[in-house]
């Protein structure tokens, strides 16, 4: 490379916030009649059950030292888990905020704010449409921040560097920007709104008049124009049911009316909602969807979806955290977990006779088995006569 290289322009690649919010998938329906995802009750479901879930798994540090794994409480980060990682946000509030924004719009970004020896003091949660993405060659990332008297003054920008942010995001195909669930599944996704909207329509207009007024003599325009008011007044609204008393020959002929069975409107719901689950990865029974569901399967439906989707999660939150707050000599020797163990344990029984079986075989310690438990080690005897 030469020295004039130095000073010549890098190319340079800038997403737009119309491209991001696309990308995320945070709207749905027409231009006109846009709302958000989560009025969606199934996304609103999925998107909770995903982030409370993963909000309340507890997050440790550990220091290796050697083949030996110590917790690590006095770190930066472990400290930010225990008091909080800002001054208005407990974490279980901070990691389903940022778990919820990387569903719905693909990604969640949180500004890093270190001391002057470089620790971890803080981490303030940036909402994900004020961030203009920009791509400067070679691979350099910089995201253009505008204020909104939280992240920054109300009307400001700033440039954060990718060191200086940590960025959750769902599966990418650039690398950069993640994808919302909903936007990859955009066919259910609309699927769902419209049949939303026949059902609203259909409630709203019961899909054909009540009835009809009849009356043996032919009556003028007028006539018929005040009937039906008189009828509507007297009748409908709040008092709709109320025994009518009809004078003067005048009949009234209900129309039957068609159930949402009878539309499919109840099966094309259910259909759609199983989609939209199916796309967050999410078993139906977890969001409300009891159809198939049994305390048998329960408790084998919540492990599945702990090991198929609260994991993929988990591991991603594990790496941004190292990669955000752990410095390059801190990742040799430490370690961020996000402990799944609660969730993926079986029941009460069959799990304490797993772990007699490994003690009396040698497998493992008393110790060792009341780490697996959470519990603190006793230092008393590595055989299985505590067990017996």
């Amino acid at each position: 490379m030469g020295i004039t290289d130095l000073f010549r322009r890098h190319q340079v690649e800038t997403r737009s916030n119309e491209t991001l919010a696309a990308l995320g998938a945070h709207w749905l329906g027409t231009p006109s009649t846009k709302f958000p995802a989560e009025q969606l009750a199934v996304t609103a479901a999925c998107v909770a059950v995903i982030s409370g879930q993963l909000a309340g798994l507890p997050v440790r540090v550990y220091h290796f030292e050697g083949d030996t794994r110590h917790e690590a409480p006095s770190h930066p980060l472990a400290r930010l888990v225990r008091r909080g990682p800002n001054l208005w946000q407990s974490w279980p509030d901070f990691v389903e905020w940022m778990a919820a924004s990387a569903l719905l719009h693909g990604n969640a970004l949180a500004e890093i704010v270190a001391d002057r020896a470089g620790r971890v003091v803080e981490l303030r949660p940036i909402r994900w449409g004020l961030v203009r993405v920009e791509l400067v060659n070679p691979g350099r990332v910089i995201y253009h921040v505008t204020g909104d008297d939280l992240s920054a003054p109300m009307g400001t920008t700033r440039r954060l560097l990718a060191s200086e942010v940590l960025h959750l995001k769902a599966r990418t195909d650039d690398g950069v920007i993640g994808v919302a669930p909903l936007r990859r599944a955009m066919a259910a996704a609309a699927h769902a709104v419209e049949t939303d909207a026949h059902s609203k329509a259909m409630w709203r207009n019961s899909d054909r008049p009540s009835g009809v007024l009849m009356h043996e003599k032919n009556l003028s325009e007028g006539a018929a124009k005040r009937l039906k008011e008189s009828f509507v007044a007297r009748y409908g609204g709040e008092n709709r049911g109320a025994p009518a008393v009809l004078e003067e020959g005048l009949k009234f002929e209900s129309f039957p009316t068609i159930s949402p069975e009878d539309a499919e409107i109840l099966a094309a719901r259910r259909f759609s909602t199983e989609e939209i689950a199916r796309a967050f990865g999410v078993p139906a029974p977890l969001v409300g969807i009891l159809d198939h569901a049994s305390f048998t399967n329960s408790e084998t439906l919540l492990r599945h979806f702990a090991q198929s989707t609260l994991a993929h999660w988990a591991r991603k939150l594990e790496t941004e955290l190292s990669r955000s707050t752990l410095t390059e000599a801190e990742r040799e020797t430490y370690e961020i977990d996000v402990d799944l163990s609660g969730l993926l344990r079986g029941d009460h029984a069959a799990r304490w006779a797993a772990h007699k079986i490994a003690i009396d075989a040698g497998v493992l310690t008393i110790d060792e088995v009341r780490e697996v438990e959470g519990w603190s080690p006793r230092g008393e005897p590595t055989t299985g006569e505590g067990m017996a």
